[in-house]
């Protein structure tokens, strides 16, 4: 079968983005990159059931429906994650520009992630996630100076954060400062003593801190808290995913077989993706950025899709409250379409008939409750 592909370049404040998507039809795959001068940014993708279509023609037209999709809403979502900072830079409300920022790291478009936790930053300086989600974004661009700065300033503030102080512990590894590195891990674990990943760096943390770097070619056996770790990792259910147990595998084969050399440059990838990782349901996070400052209403259509792709994630995500809290404002603000939709059609009817008496008496008395209901709604999603 003939593969589907399409390219568009979108320009946006002086950046200029070329997204590709294409079928991968062996893997009933369409994939959608996001390219900047050449280098990868981020990619989204989506699996297709195969259909018995009668012929190639309609077998083409399936993909290329599905690719033209993926491939707008893609474009679509980079000109939203844009246009939304430029709108919401003068609040004063740290939340909405520490949501974006999250969605612009999740994306991998870090100058506009770091300006957005920058500000938010500004507006909560006590807020001690977004020093950490400030410590990836130097992280990812290498920039681990900085990251030791901004993540110790958050250390100060709290140091009552496992999170933070794994982060921390990680940038000062990747500064070559592994004494004070196995210090704050060790801090961590005090908190969490289960927390593997923070295990599994202490564990690099000590190893490199032993390692004479002039013997790199040299077999190293590698100390048994990193292998515990990695395995421990492996069984983890966010870490499910084919890309991250190729990683696993593909760092156990080299911790196995590879020399010291290569042993340290594969556990300094498997760290970077890591601690870079970001741990949001970009659905629900677009969403509500997307409905609060997209500048738009969004049709019921559009809800209903929303709602439609968050609860296929029901399955994997029963147990957790975050996922009935967010099922939950989505509800209430399809019940704001509908109630804004009845008040107009009550106001009609009264219009049409001004002696209409169970209309009068339907239009009072949702007047009445109209104020609180968008109030509450307020309240729920700010």
């Amino acid at each position: 079968m003939k593969s589907v592909v399409l390219h568009t370049k979108v320009t946006v404040n002086a950046r200029e983005f070329h997204v590709h998507t294409g079928s991968v039809s062996e893997k009933n795959l369409i994939l959608s990159e996001i390219f900047e001068h050449g280098k990868f940014v981020s990619s989204k993708q989506i699996v297709f059931e195969e259909r018995d279509a009668r012929d190639e023609a309609s077998k083409l037209r399936f993909l290329k429906n599905k690719a033209t999709n993926l491939h707008k809403n893609t474009i679509e979502e980079i000109n939203m994650l844009f246009y939304i900072q430029s709108k919401i830079k003068p609040l004063k409300l740290y939340l909405p520009h520490f949501k974006l920022g999250t969605v612009l790291l999740y994306r991998n478009i870090i100058p506009e992630a770091i300006e957005s936790f920058k500000i938010c930053l500004e507006n909560k300086p006590d807020f001690i996630p977004v020093y950490i989600m400030l410590g990836k974004c130097y992280i990812g661009l290498g920039a681990y100076s900085d990251a030791v700065s901004i993540l110790l300033k958050g250390f100060k503030l709290n140091s009552e954060y496992p999170d933070l102080a794994n982060t921390l512990g990680v940038a000062l590894t990747m500064n070559k400062d592994y004494q004070k590195a196995t210090s704050i891990l060790q801090q961590a674990l005090k908190k969490n003593p289960e927390f593997d990943e923070a295990n599994f760096n202490l564990g690099i943390a000590l190893f490199r801190s032993t390692i004479d770097v002039t013997d790199q070619q040299d077999k190293s056996v590698v100390p048994p808290r990193v292998v515990r770790y990695l395995k421990s990792l492996v069984k983890q259910e966010r870490y499910q995913a084919n890309e991250w147990q190729n990683l696993f595998e593909n760092t156990q084969g080299i911790l196995s077989d590879g020399t010291l050399n290569e042993i340290l440059a594969q556990l300094e990838n498997l760290q970077l993706k890591l601690i870079t990782h970001v741990k949001i349901d970009p659905i629900i996070e677009s969403f509500y950025l997307k409905f609060m400052y997209g500048g738009r209403e969004l049709p019921y259509t559009e809800l209903e899709s929303y709602e439609n792709r968050i609860w296929a994630l029901a399955e994997e995500r029963n147990n957790f409250a975050d996922f009935w809290n967010e099922m939950g404002t989505i509800h209430i603000i399809q019940c704001r379409h509908l109630f804004l939709k009845a008040v107009n059609e009550f106001e009609r009817a009264v219009e049409l008939n001004n002696n209409y008496a169970e209309a009068m008496k339907n239009l009072e008395l949702i007047q009445n409750i109209k104020k609180g209901f968008l109030i509450l709604l307020r309240a729920i999603l700010k």
